[in-house]
Order: structure tokens, then sequence, then C-alpha cells
């Protein structure tokens, strides 16, 4: 192994993937109007919380940039 080498293999060792695991929200069919009354959901009906609990990636630094 060359110098090279060794230089990108040791400076690369530390790279992390952080992914996101969230799902992707649907778009709406209908926007929201301001005209629009609230809706009480039917007893049948389903009320589901997405939630984003993806890691935050850490902050760029730019050298002081």
């Amino acid at each position: 192994m060359s110098n090279t080498e060794k230089q990108t293999t040791e400076a690369t060792a530390d790279i992390t993937t952080l992914e996101n695991h969230a799902p992707i929200l649907p778009a709406l069919s209908k926007p929201a109007t301001p005209e629009a009354g609230t809706a009480t959901p039917a007893a049948e009906e389903k009320i589901v919380t997405l939630e984003n609990h993806a890691p935050v990636p850490p902050a760029l630094d730019l050298d002081g940039k």
C-alpha cells in the first residue's frame, strides 16, 4: 500500500453515514382552506401521527468561515 493510499484510508475512517428512517409524508389530496371546518373523525377512522426520529447531523465545520 502506498503512502497516498494510507492517508486516504485513514482520512475516511471516521466517516459515519446518517440515514433518515422517518416515513415520507403523503401529499394532501386537497389543500386546506380557511373556509374548511374542523373535521371530527368517525369512530372507525384511524389518526396517524408521524414523527421523525432520525438523528440530527452535526453542524458543518467551515474553518471559521
